[in-house]
């Protein structure tokens, strides 16, 4: 979907008035100004008693809300971050997982333009009062003829040209600080950018988000400890999903755990042992997991909602990643190393020994500390040096991976503050390694390397016949290309020219001494002119040479 100049500029324009507003409040609310205006004032302005009465990251989060679907996006991570944002910060923005403001929405409008059909025909009551809001889609409780309790979840009014312009806004500021600042060209923010833009374009489509449940739930099909909710294909379009209604608690509701009976080291473990086989064994995983998108239902199991954005790996890939993980666990830097450049779109690591030992110190730095102990900021901070340092870009589902680890961290910190990770995960990993040590995996390891040996042997032979029939016929030309070849001619010539003037110094020196011996001519203290003039013409060309070589150093 394209947008024209002057709807860009609209929406540029509304980015700018809120943060300005939100900004010009707090200049305000931090002046002590209140010590000096009238209570009066206070009292009938409620404009002005709102500046400086509201608490500080409040308005953080209403300028987010004010700012629309994409910045509410990188609120919520930030809300998953203590170890980025301050805990205050954190709590306010913990309420946009499903605090956002409500907007207007006429549910049974949007099933008679929709499906083409009367809302009373098919459902015994559909509350108009959203149950859950956010930034994309409002959530709507109902109850259909068959007496099954749903929820409708319905795209906000004209959230597609909103998103696509932040986008278009967000890449031009990128670009823009590329092409100005090396760090951020280094940072290789822009195919960040483009990650995050494909996750997001993906959430706007419900078709895409109905595919992918169903894809979830076939995964993960005679699996006791996930629940998937069940999609109604009948009531669902683009703009309109139509699912079970689901009775949990959200992951981090330490309250609601002794309410149903269940251990909170369990849950998490739980949660991270059915994301890492989403991430290791299916390669599609989910990219949002925030406390607002996973529940626990009464009978213990994991229930994962918002299906919109969804990392997908090809089986390459995802065996590069299972080697990652279990050099991790090995504490294999060279391991390590060898399966990222692997993994790597481009790379250029100039010190792999350096590297080494970073990989090192991110070990020992997880491996002897619990979760609440390890300072996340530093080692997050150490790993992007390392990934700028040598360019390493990396596929777009690392990022949309790096995001999903990353809020499941703030998760674990919440739940379990002593959680070693790596210990969280060895049992995982040595199942995949005991599958990878299986009669089955080695079975088809052999199928596949013998399949790529036929091809080897097939097309090699093909090619290589090829190439003798095109230099036997005098049919191969030989291509070369010489980097900065312009600024080397230029070298060449201006060598040239001097190796010149040397001759020419030479030779009118030379010329001039002969001429000498001679005495020829009209003389000047007994040397004749011509000598004169060779041995200046000399001279001169002499000195004009010493002094560019001095200049030049």
């Amino acid at each position: 979907m394209q947008f024209n100049g002057f709807q860009k500029i609209k929406r540029v324009g509304q980015i700018l008035k809120i943060l300005s507003k939100h900004g010009f409040d707090e200049i305000i609310s931090r002046s002590n100004l209140d010590r000096i205006l009238p209570d009066s004032f206070l009292f009938w302005n409620n404009h002005a008693k709102r500046i400086f009465e509201d608490d500080f990251n409040a308005r953080i989060r209403l300028a987010i809300e004010e700012l629309g679907p994409t910045f509410i996006k990188l609120g919520q991570l930030l809300s998953n971050r203590p170890d980025i944002i301050p805990k205050d910060m954190q709590e306010e923005l913990i309420k946009l997982q499903d605090d956002v403001l409500t907007s207007d929405i006429d549910i049974r409008a949007v099933l008679q333009e929709e499906l083409e059909i009367n809302a009373d025909d098919d459902f015994i009551s559909i509350d108009p009062i959203p149950i859950a809001s956010a930034s994309i889609a409002q959530v709507y409780r109902a109850t259909l003829k068959t007496g099954q309790e749903v929820v409708l979840k319905v795209k906000r009014e004209g959230i597609d040209e909103i998103i696509h312009a932040d986008l278009d806004f967000i890449k031009d500021l990128v670009q823009l600080l590329q092409r100005k600042y090396e760090v951020v060209y280094k940072m290789n923010l822009y195919q960040i950018v483009l990650s995050f833009e494909s996750s997001l374009l993906n959430e706007l489509s419900f078709t895409n988000e109905l595919n992918n449940i169903e894809r979830f739930r076939r995964n993960f099909a005679g699996n006791k400890d996930v629940y998937v909710p069940k999609v109604h294909r009948k009531y669902s379009t683009d703009r309109l999903l139509c699912l079970e209604f689901i009775d949990g608690i959200k992951v981090n509701d330490l309250e609601g755990f002794q309410t149903y009976g269940l251990y909170t080291k369990s849950v998490l473990q739980n949660v991270l042992d059915l994301y890492l086989e989403q991430v290791l064994m299916h390669g599609f995983f989910h990219a949002d997991p925030h406390p607002g998108n996973v529940l626990v239902n009464r009978r213990g199991q994991i229930v994962f909602l918002d299906f919109g954005a969804m990392g997908f790996m090809i089986p390459e890939d995802r065996r590069i990643i299972e080697a990652m993980v279990l050099d991790f666990l090995a504490n294999d830097a060279k391991g390590l190393i060898k399966d990222i450049k692997k993994l790597a779109v481009v790379h250029h690591i100039e010190d792999e020994r350096r590297l080494e030992r970073d990989a090192y110190e991110i070990f020992e730095m997880i491996k002897q500390n619990a979760l609440d102990d390890i300072d996340i900021s530093v080692m997050l901070k150490k790993l992007n040096i390392v990934l700028q340092s040598n360019h390493i870009l990396l596929p777009d589902f690392v990022y949309i991976l790096l995001r999903g680890v990353s809020i499941l961290e703030g998760t674990g910190r919440q739940l379990d503050a002593e959680l070693n990770v790596p210990e969280s995960i060895e049992p995982f990993a040595k199942k995949i390694a005991q599958e990878k040590l299986s009669a089955e995996y080695l079975i088809a390891q052999l199928k596949e390397k013998a399949k790529f040996a036929k091809d080897v042997l097939t097309e090699v032979p093909e090619d290589l016949l090829e190439l003798l029939d095109k230099v036997k016929n005098d049919k191969v030309t030989l291509n070369h290309k010489m980097q900065d070849f312009d600024n080397l001619q230029l070298i060449l010539h201006r060598m040239g020219n001097k190796f010149l003037l040397s001759i020419l110094a030479m030779t009118f020196g030379v010329g001039a001494s002969i001429l000498a011996n001679g005495r020829v001519g009209y003389l000047i203290w007994g040397i004749p002119v011509l000598s004169w003039f060779g041995f200046v013409a000399s001279f001169v060309i002499c000195f004009a040479l010493l002094s560019h070589l001095y200049k030049s150093k």
